[in-house]
């Protein structure tokens, strides 16, 4: 317990100091190396590493798609498609290259690491780039939307658990820690909403969240993140794994600690493009 309360900590203080640099280079950079470790464990676990050409293209692609999403506006940003073009390419050739040894699982695997971990993470960039003044705001909920009912979901667990949510995945999931989760993310929404609303009044910003949306947003990220976490859990078992690393002590690899961000992040930037979220007030 203590090891992964350190480590949590740990990941956390370098979090909050990434997400504070979200206004420099420095914010996509952190950026593509994270979505280039996610996506490392993720081909190392399923054995995809040793079809370099497509490895080195999806690795290219997890690092460099961030960077180029993040300059959007300039005439650098045209590459991002090409960037995709060469990785899907480059995992064709392995594909023509290695025809009697890629099955067409490993080749489906590749091309959902792609969809699942690196598009996904660079929905931050697209969030980010949303609204410049209150982007901050939009990275601490969409992030916390997934790990703050992750911390309540285990927490509960661990002290009131008693009925198995899926034992046959995740053996150490409850229902108690799943409607736990969903309750801190609630709290952590409507404070959130609630204390950044009177930092805009306070400074005479017109710029308003919604207590009530809120509620709405918060639940359906706890259950999208809840659904990550067992995909992952699933894959994991049918990989016959523990965890997809040892980066981080106690918790496993990057992407144990990213699985359920990479569906909560595009619901929520999805449902803030649609304007029902965040309600621009005039005063």
């Amino acid at each position: 317990m203590a090891t992964r309360i350190i480590s949590a900590a740990v990941g956390v203080v370098i979090t909050l100091l990434v997400l504070f640099l979200h206004n420099t280079i420095v914010f996509p950079i952190a950026l593509g190396i994270i979505a280039a470790i996610l996506i490392f464990e993720y081909l190392r676990a399923n054995d995809l590493l040793r079809y370099r050409l497509s490895a080195g293209g999806a690795l290219l692609l997890a690092f460099g798609l961030p960077i180029l999403s993040d300059l959007s506006r300039g005439y650098i940003s045209r590459f991002r498609t090409m960037l995709c073009v060469v990785c899907v390419v480059c995992i064709l050739l392995d594909y023509i290259r290695h025809q009697t040894k890629m099955a067409q699982k490993s080749f489906s695997a590749l091309i959902a690491g792609i969809v699942l971990i690196v598009l996904p993470i660079s929905t931050i960039i697209l969030l980010n780039n949303r609204h410049e003044q209150h982007a901050l705001a939009l990275l601490l909920l969409g992030l916390g939307g997934a790990w703050i009912a992750d911390s309540g979901a285990y927490f509960v667990g661990s002290s009131m658990g008693k009925h198995k949510l899926c034992p046959s995945i995740s053996p150490h999931k409850t229902v108690e820690g799943f409607i736990g989760g969903i309750f801190f993310n609630i709290v952590y929404f409507v404070l959130f909403a609630l204390i950044y609303n009177a930092i805009c009044r306070k400074n005479n910003v017109s710029f308003a969240i919604d207590p009530f949306s809120s509620v709405i947003v918060a639940m359906v990220c706890a259950v999208l993140g809840t659904i990550g976490d067992l995909t992952a859990s699933v894959m994991k078992r049918q990989l016959e794994i523990k965890d997809f690393g040892k980066l981080m002590p106690g918790h496993g690899g990057l992407l144990d600690r990213f699985d359920s961000v990479l569906l909560v992040l595009p619901f929520f930037y999805a449902y803030v493009e649609s304007n029902e979220f965040f309600n621009i007030v005039t005063r």
